[in-house]
Formats: C-alpha cells, structure tokens, sequence
C-alpha cells in the first residue's frame, strides 16, 4: 500500500476569527396582560342541585328458568390417586471385550 502523500498549500488564517457575544439567559419580553370590561352581570339566584346521599341503584329480580335438562345415571369421577413415584426400567450393564494390557505407568510420588 502506497504512503499518504500530504502536501503543503499557502492558506494561512490572517486576523481574529470572530465569535459570537457571550449572553446570559433572561426571559423573553411579554405583554401585559389586558382584562378588559363586560356589561354580563347575573341577576337572581342560582338554582344548586339538591345535596343527595348515595344509595344503590334500583335492579330487577333475578328470574331462573326452569328447563327440561336432567341428570341421567351416574357421573363418573377419577379415582383418588396418591402420590407415587413413577416407574422405572433397571439399569442395564454391558459388558464389553476391553481387557486392560501390561502394566501401567503411575507418576512418582513428590514430596513437598
């Protein structure tokens, strides 16, 4: 890969860069406000609703039906079954052909 190449130019800032002034928040200018007159005057007294206490509401009586659906027989229900642990097969050992071959090596025993 090739180096970057940066070229020099004749581009120098000449003279103060100019900022903006720095300002402090004040609240923005409003109008006064103006309440201005009307001629609307009320005349005679107000009519308040009567002070009520509460009490439930008016409901019908239920109406049950009768109807012609009877029970025929007896019903079924499951048996009372305790708890029990469930069932599981024996554990099947396999014997295989693997026979161990020479003796073995052990590492030495260290002292500390």
């Amino acid at each position: 890969r090739a180096n970057i190449v940066r070229r020099d130019d004749n581009l120098q800032p000449e003279g103060e860069f100019q900022k903006r002034p720095d300002q402090a928040w004040a609240p923005g200018e409003r109008a006064n406000i103006v309440r201005r007159d009307d001629n609307l005057h009320p005349e005679g007294e107000f009519h308040k609703r009567p002070d009520q206490k509460w009490a439930p509401g008016e409901r019908a009586n239920i109406v049950r039906r009768d109807d012609n659906l009877q029970p025929e027989g007896e019903f079924q229900k499951r048996p009372d079954q305790t708890w029990a642990p469930g069932e599981r097969a024996n554990i099947v050992k396999r014997g295989d052909n693997l026979q161990p071959e020479g003796e073995f090596q052990k590492r030495p025993d260290q002292t500390w």
